[in-house]
């Protein structure tokens, strides 16, 4: 009877590690920078195709809990971190940003970009944190900086060599 109890309990916990094991990803390539903010928002995702490279760009704005400069370009920028995997999933971190005017996806008409989604649910129900997940069509390098006056995060996704 033990052995059966043992059985019952230890066969579903082996499963669970197993299927971890097997849906990680090796994590191909991390691009991140800005510095410690509050209060920003993501107003707009703009996307363009270029011969060698594609370009997001996240335009930044105050948070409408920031009654004096709400809905204002910001000058800051907060802190982004975006982790590449070997499925060609882009994991997009934005710290310091309260809400974003992106609701679910972001329509893409482009040869590298498959799509861009906002990630909600509990899992991701920091309130200082915005999470994307983009899925990328092939293997890709990325380019990752910022600008200032409008501030706006810029990421290249460039061709694999």
């Amino acid at each position: 009877m033990a052995s059966i109890k043992r059985m019952l309990f230890t066969y579903p916990l082996f499963l669970f590690f197993l299927f971890t094991i097997t849906t990680q990803c090796d994590t191909i390539q991390v691009a991140e920078g800005g510095s410690i903010s509050d209060g920003l928002s993501i107003s707009a995702i703009r996307t363009g195709t270029h011969p060698t490279y594609s370009r997001i760009v996240f335009d930044i704005v105050y948070w409408r809990g920031n009654k004096e400069n709400a809905g204002k370009p910001s000058k800051d920028i907060g802190h982004y971190r975006f982790t590449l995997n070997e499925k060609n999933i882009l994991n997009v971190e934005l710290s310091g940003f309260r809400s974003t005017s992106i609701k679910s996806m972001v329509d893409i008409h482009d040869t590298r970009i498959k799509s861009i989604r906002l990630l909600t649910g509990e899992e991701y129900g920091d309130d200082s944190s915005i999470f994307y997940t983009i899925q990328l069509r092939n293997r890709a390098k990325l380019k990752v900086f910022h600008l200032y006056n409008p501030a706006r995060i810029v990421l290249d996704i460039i061709n694999h060599q």
